[in-house]
């Protein structure tokens, strides 16, 4: 079985940066929640993204607060996550519940020369245990906001190029990324509509809006199930 061990690497003068280390031995060193806490905030920064790599349906049912659902999967997981956090100079941290699965996903990036900055294998009851927040937030279907889009502001938080493919009708359109700057833009008497392509990030940016007092959902399935399940959509604006 593989270790995480936790170390410190000084790469400028009084800057410290925390390193994960793969390496062959039978005996498990699991980092804690104020170990992780640390690395949050050493490089904050920077810029840092926590992927939780357990399923879609463990993640809606409670995460850490910020964390991007970005379930492991062997076969294509790596270069799509190694490819986004390259083009937003992020650093990650891997929240999972499967010493193997966080394991093989830590090697993974590595070998595409990502290095994860830490590495959580003890799930969200772990975490809670050792006194760290787990939370979650609402969901909706896109049949219910397809009966109800009236009562809804749409707000699809996928990329430019993923906008030519088509959006909900009327949906605002604003990046993840850039969704911290419009914050200051909302109303706090709107229900919020969050999509993305397949309902991943649009956790993330309901768990946002949420923490800052608005009223906001996340699109189950996202784009890909509304076309799917035959909704309209506007395709060029």
């Amino acid at each position: 079985m593989g270790v995480f061990l936790l170390w410190r690497v000084n790469e400028f003068p009084l800057v410290t940066k925390f390193v994960i280390v793969v390496a062959n031995t039978q005996r498990t060193v699991r980092i804690s929640v104020s170990q992780v806490q640390r690395i949050l905030g050493a490089i904050q920064s920077r810029g840092t993204v926590v992927l939780d790599i357990r399923s879609q349906a463990a993640y809606n049912q409670g995460h850490v607060a910020g964390a991007i659902s970005a379930p492991f999967n062997p076969s294509r997981w790596a270069h799509a996550v190694a490819d986004w956090l390259k083009q937003n100079d992020a650093e990650v941290v891997l929240f999972g519940d499967d010493t193997g699965v966080a394991q093989a996903a830590a090697q993974a990036l590595q070998q595409l020369g990502v290095v994860a900055q830490a590495v959580w294998d003890g799930g969200p009851e772990r975490w809670q245990a050792e006194g760290g927040t787990i939370i979650a937030v609402d969901q909706i279907t896109v049949d219910h906001l397809r009966q109800n889009l009236d009562d809804f502001v749409v707000v699809d938080v996928r990329e430019p190029y993923e906008w030519r493919q088509g959006i909900i009708p009327g949906a605002q359109k604003i990046p993840l990324s850039q969704l911290s700057q419009y914050l200051s833009e909302f109303d706090r008497e709107q229900r919020y509509a969050l999509v993305c392509a397949h309902g991943h990030r649009s956790q993330t940016a309901a768990e946002v809006l949420a923490q800052h007092g608005l009223s906001a959902a996340s699109v189950v399935g996202g784009m890909a199930l509304w076309v799917q399940s035959g909704h309209p959509i506007d395709v060029g604006t």
